[in-house]
């Protein structure tokens, strides 16, 4: 645990970040985590690249070097017109801008589900819902993320490549986890429908787009999942690049695990 005080962190050759998913609650409190430890330890993936993976506004960079990206409208906290106590409380028609059809909030700094809610915007109570979503996150201090609902996660589900140093090694499929009305999650989901996926050749040539962007601005990586939607044109995107803390699914594909100690045990002086 990356919260333990009484760890010995510069007593071991390799730090593993991966698995801490409760950074999301203290991101400050992490990075200087990560900052402490990589001055005496080597630490996979560098701090470098997990600073940049922690807060999802990477997907903005990505997208500017050209990897497709599911569509994000992004709302900073400075940028909230309203966000006080009383419009917490009494949502006004503020200008925010959804998408038609059905879309998705959440925050930028989350992850496994936290804090994300899948709306439809011609349902009046939803919209208000979503309204006060969005000036929770902002009032909060942190920037909302709204993006179109990808009909095809329904019956397709989301696809998550997985990178270890760099190099293709598997891929699982996801099933839908997002439902109209549920609300704002307030725990991470446990209970995720995987299973082994044979990823398409426009889902590798996508994922390795993204990954070699991501390794472009911020340096290589030992391990990674790219995770895919499908537009509605067919159009492989990113959904997400986890670079911090994704799940590998080992379970899926057990030889895996040795070739990911392999490159961890590369990565020791």
């Amino acid at each position: 645990m990356w919260t333990d005080p009484d760890a010995w962190w510069d007593d071991v050759d390799l730090v593993l970040a991966n698995g801490a998913w409760d950074n999301i609650h203290r991101p400050e409190e992490f990075l200087a985590w990560v900052d402490r430890v990589a001055a005496t330890t080597p630490l996979a993936n560098t701090p470098d690249v997990l600073r940049w993976n922690l807060d999802k506004r990477y997907l903005a960079a990505l997208a500017d070097a050209g990897v497709a990206t599911v569509p994000t409208t992004w709302l900073s906290p400075a940028l909230d017109p309203g966000a006080t106590d009383s419009a917490i409380a009494n949502p006004v028609p503020t200008p925010i801008p959804f998408p038609p059809g059905e879309f998705v909030v959440k925050p930028s700094v989350s992850g496994g589900g936290f804090e994300t809610a899948r709306y439809r915007s011609a349902d009046k109570q939803a919209a208000r819902d979503a309204r006060l979503h969005v000036r929770r996150l902002l009032h909060g201090g942190r920037t909302a993320m709204i993006q179109p609902y990808q009909a095809a996660v329904d019956n397709q589900g989301e696809a998550g490549l997985i990178f270890l140093g760099g190099r293709h090694s598997h891929a699982i499929g996801k099933g839908p986890m997002l439902v109209a009305g549920a609300g704002p999650q307030p725990h991470l989901y446990r209970h995720e429908q995987i299973g082994a996926l044979a990823a398409s050749a426009a889902q590798l040539e996508a994922a390795h787009r993204a990954l070699a962007a991501a390794e472009q601005l911020v340096g290589p990586t030992a391990y990674a999942r790219v995770d895919l939607v499908s537009l509605d044109d067919g159009t492989p995107a990113v959904l997400e690049l986890e670079l911090l803390d994704p799940a590998l699914f080992f379970e899926t594909n057990p030889a895996a695990a040795t070739r990911f100690a392999q490159v961890l045990r590369a990565m020791i002086p």
